[in-house]
């Protein structure tokens, strides 16, 4: 599995293979089984994850006990609860396998340390921030601009993999809508 993380960074980052592999030995390999809960509210987060097969989500379950997703993220994505992972504090996050997976995860020790290290983690660091601001700001502008439909068929043309592999259940709890109205917007497709 290291081998995949290895063509992720030479692909997306202009590196040394020398530095590649600095980083990639600070990985450790994971298997989880489908809904295998990998952090919990109130945990501090002290792993980020790369996965390398299947998908893992983060989200939120409210006072009412309605789950909302914030992230999911299939092969080739890192995915943590970044604010606690950044602030090493408390998270009010759950991270959970929606498939059966296979990652690599990296202890905030060991990324830290790398990051000191190398540029490599520095630009992946920087990089990963700027995909949750992205992603984040994306999700605030949907919900404010755009109707349920509108969302769902925007996730339809950009990421229709959500609406493939996994459950009706996640799928509404990502567009924030509840499941009988993500089967009436099928239902009119």
């Amino acid at each position: 599995m290291t081998e995949q993380l290895k063509t992720y960074f030479a692909n997306n980052f202009q590196t040394t293979t020398a530095e590649i592999e600095q980083v990639v030995s600070a990985f450790k390999e994971k298997i989880v089984k489908k809904n295998e809960t990998l952090i919990l509210k109130g945990d501090t987060c002290r792993y980020t994850y790369f996965v390398c097969k299947g998908s893992v989500r983060a989200y939120f379950i409210d006072d009412e006990g309605q789950e909302a997703t914030r992230y999911i993220a299939f092969e080739n994505q890192f995915i943590t609860t970044i604010h606690s992972f950044i602030s090493q504090t408390p998270t009010n996050e759950f991270i959970e396998a929606t498939e059966k997976a296979v990652l690599l995860e990296i202890s905030y020790g060991d990324f830290k340390r790398i990051t000191e290290e190398t540029s490599l983690a520095r630009d992946l660091y920087k990089r990963q921030l700027e995909v949750a601001y992205m992603t984040n700001h994306w999700r605030l502008e949907s919900f404010l601009k755009m109707s349920a439909k509108q969302r769902y068929d925007f996730l339809l043309q950009t990421n229709p993999a959500i609406i493939q592999r996994l459950s009706n259940k996640i799928v509404a709890s990502y567009l924030g809508i509840t499941q009988e109205s993500l089967s009436r917007i099928k239902a009119q497709k």
